[in-house]
């Protein structure tokens, strides 16, 4: 399954992480997420193509 935020190279020689489902770039609270470096693009995309934490299972 492809994930669903990529890494795009800019024509400035900076990282752009896009939402490969709207096509559009990646707001992070009030950042968005352009002009970035390889190394803070890098461990972006880990975080939001991280697979979701599990919910802890209540003892019943």
């Amino acid at each position: 399954m492809k994930p669903r935020y990529e890494r795009i190279l800019e024509p400035t020689d900076t990282w752009a992480i896009f939402d490969s489902v709207t096509g559009i770039p990646v707001i992070m609270g009030t950042k968005l997420m352009i002009g970035l470096s390889l190394e803070e693009a890098d461990e972006t995309l880990a975080v939001l193509n991280a697979p979701p934490k599990g919910r802890k299972k209540s003892a019943a």
